[in-house]
Order: C-alpha cells, then structure tokens, then sequence
C-alpha cells in the first residue's frame, strides 16, 4: 500500500515538470508574439508617416504649382521668346526699356498694400504674404519665417499644416531661380511628426498663345476641316453681337454632311437633337454607359458606337454607312491600304477623297516619340494607311472649347442650344473640360490691332535691306525685267478687271492691276498704292506691303468703288464721295491703300504691312491663290518634294539659320488686314502651309491649307463704327476656315450645288506648343513643370 503511494507521488511530479515547461514556452512565445505585434505597429507607423510626409510634400509641389501659374499670368509682356537673360529679368524685375512693355495686372482675390518689387519673384512672395492667412506653426520648436532673399532669387515659406488637427502633417516650401533664367526650381518638403520627405521639381518660365485659333470675330470652321489644338472665341460678349440671326461665336460644321447618303443625314440630324438634350460635358459625343447620356440613346438603336471607343459620334454614323463588310474599317485608297499591308481590300468611300486624307492624316505622330514614320510605327497605327477606322483617333477639335460668353446667354439669343451650331466631337486635352464658357483674362486675351506697334520691328526693319521695289526701269522691277527669261510686267492699264474678292459670288469691287510675272523679290517693301497681281514670283525674306495707316474715315472703305455698268463696262458705285484724311479729302482711296493678290507665288520667308488704325477690307486686303507656297526650312519634306527644291533650298540657306528662325515665328503678320488664304475654287493638289502666329484683322482659309500654329485675329466688328458706319451687323464678319455658304452667314461662299462647284478642300490647323513668338504681342507669361524633372531629394 505505501509502495502504491509512493508511485503516485513520483507521477505527480513529472506532470508538473512538463506543465512548468509548457508554461515557459508559451510564455516565451506570448512575450515574442507581443514584441513582434509592437514591432508592427511600429513599422506600421512610422510606414504611414512616410507616406503622410510624402503626401505632405506633394500637396506642397501642387500648391507651389497653383501659385507660380496664377502669379506667371499676371505678367504680359511684348518680348517674344524668354531666353535665360530676360527670364532672370522677369523674376528679379530688372526688365529694361529694350526688353519691350512688361505689364503687371492687379493680383486676383487679394489685396497688396505694399509690394516688396516689380519682378515675378516679388509677385509670389507678395502671394505668400499677403493672401495666406495659415495659423502660425513651429517647425521642430523653431518658429520659420517667410524670407526673401533678393540677391539669390529665392524664396523660403512658413509650414502649412494640411488640417486642423496638430497632429497632421505640413510642408515648407522653397523657390529657387536656376543659372538658367527660364526655371525656377521648387523644393516641397512634407513633415509628419519627426519624418521628412523631400520632393524637387522644375518650372519653365514661357509664353505660349495655347490656341490654335484666337478671335474677337465670329469663328466659322467648316466640313473638311480638323482643328488640333483649343479655340478660343471672344465674340458674344459686345453690344448686339448675339442678337443676330447669325450671331454665334462660334460654328463647326461636321464633316459628314453632303457625303451622298440622305440615310446618313438623317441619322446626323437625329444624333445631333439627342446631343443637344443629353450631352452632360459638351464634348459632342455621348457615352453608352454613362447614366445620363446614355439616356439619349434609348429608342435609337441605329446609335451605335462602331468604333468600339465607348462614345458615340458621328464618326461612328459615318462608319456604319460605308463599312460594307462590318470589320470596323472604311478604306478609301486601295493602293495606300495594299502598301500598309492591307492586300486584296475593295475602295469603300469614294465620294469625297479629301475627306478620307484629312482624317487619315491626322496625328502624325501615332506613337508619340517625337519623329514621324510615314512606313514604320506611324503607319502600323493608322497613319497613311488608306483606311479610316478607331486608330485615327477623329475628333473635329483635338483641344478645348474657350468661350468668353456665357453659355446662357447665347443660347437665349440663338433660341436653341450652342450644340446645335457645333458639331462634331471634341476631345480635349488630359485634365481639362471640353468647353468653357465666361473665360476672361489671363487665360483668353483679347489681342487687338493696336497692340501690335512693335510686333513687327524686326520685320521691318529687315524689308528695308533690299533694294527699292522700284518700276519697269528702275529698282527690283527693273532687274528682274533686265535679265529676260519669260519675265514680265503688265501696266494696269493693259489688264483685265477682276473682282475683289477673287472668285467670289459676293465681290465688292473690282480692280484693274498691274501685273508682276515669274519675278523674284528679297526683303521688298511693295509700294502704297500698287494693288498689283504677282504672279508666279518668288519672295525670299520680309515682304512688306505698304498702306496709308491713317484710315480712320467711314467712308475710306468705299471711296473710288467701281462696280460693273450692265453694258460690259464699270462705273463709280458711290459719286461724289470721298474719305477725310490728315492730308485733306481723297476721292479714290485706292490710291493711298494696297489691295494685293498673290497667285502662284512662292514666300520664302514672311508676308508683312503697315497697321491700319481701322478695319477696311475693300482697300487693305491681302489675297493668296492658286498654287501659293510658304517655307523657311531648307530641310523641310514638303520643299524637298518641289521640282525647284534646289533653288529654294538655296535661297532658304542663303538667309542664315538667325534670319529663318524669326521669318519662322511668323508666315503672315499683317494685324488689321483682310487676308484671303487659298481658293474658292478648291485646286487640286495646292496646298498653302503657314506656320508661326499667323495675324490678320479677319482671314479666310480655303481649299487645300496646313497651319503649323496659331490664327491669330484682331478685328472685332462693332455696329456704327468702321465697316458698320453705315449699317450692317457684327456677324457679316467672320474668320473663316473651309466652306461655308450664303444661307450660313458667309456672303463670299459659293453653292454646293453649282456646277462649278469643286469640292469643300482638306484643311488642317495644328497648334504648335513649340513655336517661336515674334516680339511685340502683348501675351501672359507662364510657369510650368517640366517634363522629367520631377524628383525626390535636395533640401530646403
């Protein structure tokens, strides 16, 4: 029994060794477990930190980014290009008097009682002082004040909590201006408890008129037209502007009217009455899935997105009606289609080959790395390829709408929505709305004729470095006529009459012209009065069209106006009147003005004039037909392709590369003038390329044209006043780009339905973010980041 007792002792025990050392391991691994949850947490919270000090310090570059745009704007300035030198000026404020007018608009939404200077970095700074209103915060127990340093050009700021907690992040900022005058660079560094990330990014101080077309007059963009880039439309914001009948700002016509199918029409009339209700952000396309627009769709099956983008357009209508075959494609050059590898596909849309080449043609660049592959990359996405189909991307505005008008105004006085009159889809750029309406300054500048007093200085004076024009013995005239070789002149009292504008149903006068032939011209000033006919000439450098500039008088339009008798000859159409001038009463106004056609001419260089102080269309106008030509790049594709490419070449090459590069910055700069640009006979294969910033009072773009960067326009039209003296309405005006005819407000178009006539023409208008500005616009300057410069690291 005692033994029996003594085993059971001995059992007990080793039960309670094994539980002793059971209780030691899940104690050590309860303990480990614990440290290992704290260890997360704090890993946890300190990895958070990171990330709200990095957040911190990215708000700080989007804030940064916000200030030096709104700032940048406040300064418009007449110098073109912002080289290091005059962009250290802007910043520190040390402009000069040969540097052009700098003019610094009121800060928007606060107020400056005492600025700390006249340079850009003042204006920031002055931001920072004195519309900031953040509770004052310690950094690391140190109070940081806002400094300026004016020697450096820098500027250091207090922190910004990002809250109303104490607890929440915040970051300081620091501007700094580079050796390199154009950038400024932003250091951004977020503070969460003691964590600190850094951010850098660079600024680009530029000018840049961000438009591929920019008018105070009705803009009419037609059928066969693409615009790529925004438009900005000033008209509608005068007295009785809108109250017309044909009073809108703006008038895009979709390509895909009048393509022979009434079945098409039809479903564009009803596609545009559904956009008009349902289209929730103006972009001219409705979305399948979206849950208001899509409500537009219901009961229209024939509305369909064809093109598999997830929008509907009438890009998509048009491929439902000629696709034959149902493979989302539509070709229209069978022998372009077979070289893109396409072999064996049957022409589908014939009717209007225009139309298939502009769309084709459109975005050269396919696949975005800066060089064109007309038979590589570019082609393999749809460049060139003969067919139309989603990889074109179709839009009629590639960019946004800007309208100075507000969008319930116009549509009040148009009796309908504004969507009626713009057609066609619009895909603007990343992050921006495709249409805006009540945009003022500093993002829609109204540019008017007598802004332009120095933007042609350098024009100017380079037309003066040739010889005089001179006449048939003396002079460039008289050269030319010398050396023989089919050169010829004509007296005007040996030509024909030919009415003005040339071609035009609506033509307001008519001319007698001397006529210039086959002649060749470098750096001319073509003498007030002439109102010649050039033909087949060559231009090389500035040529400058002289005009009375004082031609202010009402009547100037109108005095000495011919118009045909009705028994084969011509009359005066207003006797006995006559224009008031500084130098006494002129009778014929012709004598002192230039109207000028250039047909078959080659410009290689700029075509510039006088600035009129009054619109006057009948005297000052400038007309390009036939197969009119503009280059000033030797190397330029387009020139190699010419038979006379050598000689161009050559000419071009003559100048120097300093001289090509301001002839560059503009093809035309005639402010206040009336300019016709092609044909309204629409002649195959001439195509007009313009590039820079393209000025004119009021310009028309016809037939076949390419434009590599910004219309321009500086006449806005007012009731009673100039060409309206005598009656009239602000509409009769327009800038015009493509066909229009007489029912749509264009008294120069011509009938569709004529049998003469020649087809709607391809236009492109392409804006061009890279382009040089002559000096002399008065523009808004800006502040943005560069591409690639964005980095975390520095210090502040």
């Amino acid at each position: 029994m005692n033994r029996t007792i003594v085993e059971r002792i001995h059992r007990r025990g080793v039960a309670t060794v094994l539980a002793m050392m059971f209780l030691v391991v899940f104690g050590a691994l309860a303990a480990t477990m614990a440290v290992v949850a704290q260890g997360n947490m704090r890993t946890a919270h300190s990895a958070l930190r990171v990330s709200r000090s990095l957040s911190a310090a990215e708000s700080g570059l989007v804030f940064a980014r916000r200030r030096l745009a709104r700032e940048s704007s406040r300064f418009i300035v007449e110098k073109g290009v912002i080289d290091s030198s005059y962009g250290a000026a802007l910043w520190f404020g040390t402009t000069s008097v040969d540097d052009g007018v700098v003019t610094v608009l009121e800060p928007d939404g606060y107020v400056v009682p005492s600025s700390s200077g006249t340079g850009l970095m003042h204006a920031v700074y002055d931001a920072h002082r004195f519309q900031d209103d953040y509770p004052a915060l310690l950094d690391e127990g140190v109070e940081v004040p806002l400094l300026l340093d004016e020697d450096a050009g820098s500027i250091a700021t207090p922190p910004v909590r990002l809250g109303n907690e104490d607890t929440d992040p915040y970051f300081l900022l620091r501007y700094d201006l580079l050796d390199d005058g154009r950038f400024v660079r932003v250091t951004s560094q977020g503070v969460d408890d003691s964590i600190r990330r850094t951010l850098q990014m660079d600024f680009r101080l530029d000018k840049r008129i961000e438009y591929a077309v920019l008018s105070p007059n009705r803009i009419m963009i037609g059928k066969n037209v693409l615009v790529e880039g925004p438009i900005g439309s000033l008209y509608g914001i005068g007295d009785g502007e809108l109250s017309t009948e044909n009073g809108d700002p703006l008038v895009l016509r979709s390509d895909f009217y009048d393509l022979g199918s009434e079945t098409l029409d039809a479903r564009l009339d009803t596609f545009y009455g559904q956009l008009a209700v349902w289209d929730a952000d103006g972009d001219n396309r409705l979305r399948p899935n979206h849950p208001v627009e899509s409500e537009g769709l219901v009961g229209f099956p024939e509305l369909q997105d064809w093109d598999g983008d997830e929008y509907i357009d009438d890009f998509d209508l048009f491929l439902d009606a000629f696709d034959q075959d149902g493979d989302g494609m539509v070709v229209y050059d069978e022998a372009m289609a077979d070289a893109a590898g396409y072999a064996g596909v049957g022409q589908e849309f014939a009717i209007d080959g225009q139309l298939g080449s502009l769309i084709d043609g459109t975005i050269p660049d396919r696949d975005g790395d800066g060089v064109l592959t007309p038979t590589g990359t570019d082609r393999a996405l749809g460049y060139r390829d003969g067919i139309l189909d989603a990889r074109d991307f179709y839009a009629k505005v590639h960019g946004r709408l800007a309208f100075a008008v507000s969008e319930e105004a116009w549509e009040s006085s148009h009796g309908a929505g504004w969507q009626s009159v713009v057609q066609g889809p619009v895909r603007a750029w990343a992050q921006e709305a495709p249409s805006n309406f009540e945009v003022g300054e500093p993002e829609l500048v109204e540019v008017t004729t007598d802004m332009f007093l120095n933007a042609t200085s350098w024009f100017e004076v380079r037309s003066v470095l040739g010889e005089p024009f001179g006449d048939a013995a003396t002079g460039q005239v008289g050269d030319n006529l010398a050396a023989g070789g089919g050169i010829e002149y004509v007296p005007a009292s040996e030509s024909q009459y030919e009415d003005v504008p040339y071609g035009s149903a609506g033509a307001y006068d008519w001319y007698r012209r001397p006529v210039y032939r086959g002649m060749r011209f470098e750096d001319v000033r073509i003498p007030v009065g002439t109102n010649a006919l050039f033909e087949d000439c060559r231009f090389v450098g500035v040529t400058w069209v002289e005009t009375e500039t004082d031609c202010g008088d009402p009547n100037w339009n109108y005095a000495g106006s011919i118009e045909p008798d009705g028994a084969g000859g011509f009359q005066i159409r207003f006797p006995s009147m006559a224009a008031e001038s500084s130098e006494g009463d002129i009778p014929d106004t012709r004598l002192v003005s230039n109207s000028i056609r250039f047909h078959d001419c080659t410009f290689l260089g700029s075509l510039c004039g006088d600035r009129p102080d009054a619109f006057t269309h009948w005297r000052n106008k400038i007309q390009l037909t036939g197969n009119t030509r503009f280059y000033v790049d030797p190397l330029d594709p387009d020139l190699l392709a010419q038979a006379d490419a050598t000689e161009l070449a050559a000419d071009l090459t003559g100048l120097g590369y300093d001289v090509r590069a301001e002839l560059a910055k503009s093809s035309i700069l005639m402010p206040g003038w009336s300019v016709d640009v092609g044909n309204f006979d629409n002649i195959d294969g001439a195509r007009i390329k313009l590039t820079g910033i393209i000025v004119a009072g009021v310009m028309d773009i016809r037939g076949t044209a390419l434009v590599n960067g910004t219309l321009m326009m500086t006449f806005r039209p007012t009731v009673g006043e100039g060409p309206l003296f005598y009656g009239g309405s602000a509409d009769a005006f327009n800038t015009t780009i493509g066909y229009f005819g007489p029912e749509e407000g264009d008294g120069e178009g011509s009938d569709p339905a004529d049998p003469s006539f020649s087809g709607f023409g391809e236009i492109v208008l392409r804006y061009d973010e890279e382009a040089s500005l002559p000096d002399g616009i008065p523009w808004p300057v800006s502040l943005e980041p560069e591409p690639g410069t964005y980095w975390e690291g520095g210090a502040l």
